[in-house]
């Protein structure tokens, strides 16, 4: 007796596609993220007169934006099991990277 195996719920093309959206929609959500931290008065000051501000953590960023590009070459080139994780990775991945941008100004 062989085993049929089960169709899969989400095709890995369509994992592909919503990796691919969700990456072209990251640089926006950090333009827009951006500009409503410098619109607060806080955000203002520290733009203008760079007083009293934390520097960014530039390394935690880059550190975030490296394990973002490879969830998204993991979701976009794996299998669907391995792409739906790596997927659901990058747009974890993304949130906090959005939220660490929305905490320092």
């Amino acid at each position: 007796m062989t085993r049929t195996p089960q169709p899969a719920t989400v095709p890995a093309s369509r994992i592909r596609s919503r990796a691919v959206r969700a990456a072209l929609l990251f640089l926006p959500a950090l333009f827009v993220v951006k500009v409503l931290v410098l619109t607060t008065d806080r955000g203002g000051r520290c733009f203008v007169n760079d007083f009293e501000c934390a520097p960014f953590p530039v390394d935690a960023f880059g550190a975030l934006l490296a394990a973002l590009v490879v969830s998204f070459v993991v979701a976009t080139a794996a299998p669907a099991r391995a792409g739906r994780v790596a997927l659901a990775a990058q747009v974890a991945l993304e949130a906090v990277a959005v939220l660490l941008v929305l905490t320092f100004p």
